[in-house]
């Protein structure tokens, strides 16, 4: 009996841990940082998967251009049966039989000098590769910051809801002191009926919120590629107000931004490669060389002993076996104007790189500019609504004692009340952008939301 009992109680008090530990196990593995959220939204964009293979593709690009210096060798067979009027090739002398001729050749050209072009092709296939790999970069930096503006906005709105059911709360218990003081007729009808009507708002607001608040999620989702019905929770990394932030300059801010952001990096790429362009267009008019190699033989059907047997195929390899080695070199002199053309169009190419360059560096500075001044601005919104939410929320105890002795009306209770709900929803607000900002402005000091 005694021995039952003891495995009743650890068998209860096994239940018990599973009942209160595991669930918070569950949730701390559930929780997601914007951090991890990024990275595995990045790690499940097929965008970003595509830029990588367009990586790899540049890289086979840059294993051939490294075969270009390699010689070409390259094997001849013809097998065939001359008829009628045609050429001995024994005698040479023309014959009206017609026999069988198998020939072979091996032939190596070996290129000398093409006017550097091989060797502008691999660099410019090297600058093609690195402009992808950045390319793949700004395209994680661009999915981290919508991942990252979905994520606080899915904060917002949840912080929303939460505060839409305090609100209902409230009205609810509002309504509840109404219906007593109604009863014992210290307050009229006509305030109850206020009561009721506010109520009816705070539960339709909350539905709003709640309505928001799934959208946002379902956004973030999205962008992370994970599905509808997956459960997903979220929590902020605490970003606490620094004073020293109101320091930054914005001039310095954009200088690091230059050495760190991968957007100045392929503008600089980009020209280069353009004028890379430029120079191969210019290097048809210099001339190639070559070395050639060639080994040739042959077996015909008419080469007879002194027999007039047949002479045996490899026997044949042998005694017609002849070799060639020389030089080749090909000077372009005239080809109309296509050539010319091409450099020119490639010199118009540059020109346009170098304006797209310089109307993103503007668009850049704009961007960091307005990010610089909107952080600005929330450092100092963040203080100032901690201010208003410590005068709302004492204006709104007072107001709650004043109408509990009769002092004012329910209106004026409700609309303190609102006010001081609106101040919370502001430090809310206030305290996401700033945190979003620091972000931003983080990744344009690093270059990466990482």
């Amino acid at each position: 009996m005694n021995f039952e009992t003891s495995i009743r109680q650890c068998l209860l008090i096994f239940l018990s841990i599973c009942y209160f530990v595991l669930p918070e196990i569950s949730n701390a593995q559930s929780e997601w940082t914007e951090s991890e959220c990024i990275r595995y939204a990045i790690e499940h964009n097929l965008r970003i998967q595509n830029k990588k293979l367009d990586t790899k593709i540049a890289n086979t690009d840059i294993i051939a251009a490294y075969g270009n210096f390699l010689p070409s060798i390259s094997t001849v067979s013809v097998l065939g049966k001359q008829f009628g009027h045609s050429i001995d090739p024994l005698t040479n002398q023309y014959t009206s039989e017609s026999f069988l001729e198998n020939t072979i050749g091996l032939n190596i050209s070996l290129p000398v000098f093409e006017g550097f072009s091989r060797i502008d092709k691999l660099l410019f296939y090297k600058m093609n590769k690195k402009i992808n790999v950045l390319s793949s970069k700004v395209e994680e930096n661009n999915l981290a910051f919508e991942v990252l503006e979905a994520f606080y906005r899915y904060s917002f709105d949840k912080e929303m809801h939460k505060l839409a059911v305090e609100q209902r709360k409230l009205s609810e218990y509002y309504c509840r002191q109404m219906m007593e003081y109604a009863d014992l007729g210290i307050r009229s009808l006509s305030d109850l009926q206020e009561v009721k009507a506010r109520l009816q708002s705070d539960v339709y607001q909350e539905t709003v919120k709640s309505n928001n608040c799934n959208l946002s999620l379902l956004t973030l989702k999205e962008l992370m590629n994970i599905k509808e019905t997956d459960t997903l929770s979220i929590v902020i990394t605490e970003s606490r107000m620094d004073i020293t932030d109101s320091l930054l300059n914005l001039n310095e801010l954009y200088s690091i931004s230059e050495l760190t952001l991968p957007e100045y990096n392929i503008m600089n790429m980009k020209e280069k490669a353009s004028r890379k362009l430029w120079s191969m267009a210019k290097r048809v008019f210099y001339p190639s060389i070559r070395l050639e190699f060639n080994l040739n033989t042959g077996y015909y059907n008419t080469a007879k002993n002194k027999f007039g047997d047949i002479i045996p195929y490899r026997e044949q390899l042998n005694n017609n076996m002849n070799r060639y080695i020389g030089i080749c070199i090909s000077l372009p002199i005239f080809n109309g104007l296509s050539r010319l053309e091409n450099i020119r169009k490639e010199e118009l190419r540059l020109q346009q790189v170098q304006n797209e360059n310089e109307q993103q560096r503007l668009s850049l500075y704009k961007q960091i500019h307005n990010t610089y001044l909107s952080f600005q601005s929330a450092l100092k919104e963040c203080q100032l609504a901690k201010e208003q939410l410590r005068a709302d929320s004492i204006t709104w105890k007072e107001s709650e004692e004043k109408w509990r002795e009769g002092m004012i009306s329910m209106f004026e209770l409700l609309e303190k009340r609102n006010q001081y709900m609106r101040s919370k929803a502001e430090i809310i607000r206030t305290q996401l952008q700033y945190s979003l900002q620091k972000r931003v402005i983080r990744f344009y000091q690093e270059g990466t939301f990482m």
